[in-house]
């Protein structure tokens, strides 16, 4: 059961960590913390147990939004990993319809719901298009619950289709 940091791309091998789809380095800094305590865990319990879905635990932020920005030189910079490399080596872009935005949609994609149900009939195509390529130049937040949405309008859920890295 390998996956990977849906934030960083790094593998995942433990079980509670693979399931929340974030690893524990990550989480920290989102502020993600285990439901019980260390200290107040069982012998027979490992450290982990206790654990849920990331996006339950966020403390009013919602670490399933994607944030699209440039820095000072005006390069695009996004909080969700290069994970897969596909049409743009070079990174991510928005505002058009070319190889960074399909990189963009591609990863984004693949993170929420898995690789291969992303790549299925090249859906994240239709992602680029509908969700990436009108986003402005200057950048932008695509909230979870937009995107949840266009997912459900497109006839996919959110949740993960397989369990294959991405």
């Amino acid at each position: 059961m390998i996956s990977s940091c849906y934030k960083c791309g790094r593998t995942l091998k433990n079980p509670p960590w693979v399931d929340m789809h974030i690893g524990r380095v990550c989480a920290a800094r989102l502020g993600i913390e285990p439901q019980k305590a260390v200290n107040e865990k069982h012998e027979d319990e490992d450290e982990f147990s206790g654990l849920s879905d990331p996006r339950k635990q966020s403390a009013g932020r919602d670490p399933f939004d994607i944030h699209l920005k440039r820095d000072p030189k005006g390069y695009a910079t996004a909080n969700v990993p290069h994970a897969i490399v596909r049409h743009s080596p070079t990174g991510f872009e928005w505002g058009y319809g070319g190889s960074g935005p399909a990189e963009l949609a591609l990863n984004i994609l693949s993170a929420v719901i898995g690789r291969a149900a992303a790549e299925e009939q090249q859906i994240y195509q239709k992602f680029k298009w509908d969700v990436i390529a009108p986003m402005p130049v200057e950048g932008g937040t695509i909230k979870e619950e937009q995107i949840e949405r266009w997912l459900a309008d497109n006839g996919l859920s959110a949740k993960k289709q397989t369990s294959t890295q991405y």
